[in-house]
């Protein structure tokens, strides 16, 4: 998917779908801690682009590995608390063909404290942003 203000490194990308009010990311292999914690930062600094209007956010852990440590499961969760404190409406996993990563992406909402936002699990993006049509997104 073609991104505005991609951020690139090693262990996935993020950026905002154009002409959308829509966060995209993808990851690759195995993640730690700090790579969560790069990522949140490098989300919020683009949720700036939307100027406190509200958006969604597009998370594909499909290429992935499975997330055993109970620290980067709780870096997850608090992921999930920050996008909501500035507006995230909705969040789009695109992980219905992985149960395993399916499973984690819904442990990690479970265990946040963002009960305000809805969380879907889609197969492709193109679901996904219809589904954010939908909420007005």
């Amino acid at each position: 998917m073609e991104l505005l203000y991609t951020v690139n490194a090693p262990e996935g990308y993020c950026g905002i779908v154009p002409g959308r009010n829509v966060l995209y990311s993808s990851g690759v292999g195995d993640w730690k801690p700090e790579y969560v914690e790069a990522l949140t930062k490098n989300l919020l600094e683009l949720t700036k682009k939307f100027n406190g209007e509200s958006f969604a956010y597009i998370a594909d852990p499909s290429r992935m590995n499975p997330i055993l440590s109970k620290e980067v499961s709780a870096k997850f969760a608090e992921l999930h608390n920050e996008v909501e404190k500035v507006g995230c409406k909705a969040i789009a996993f695109l992980d219905g063909n992985t149960a395993a990563m399916k499973l984690q992406s819904q442990k990690h909402q479970n265990m946040s404290e963002a009960k305000g936002m809805q969380v879907l699990h889609f197969r492709n993006a193109d679901e996904a942003l219809k589904w954010f049509e939908g909420l007005g997104i």
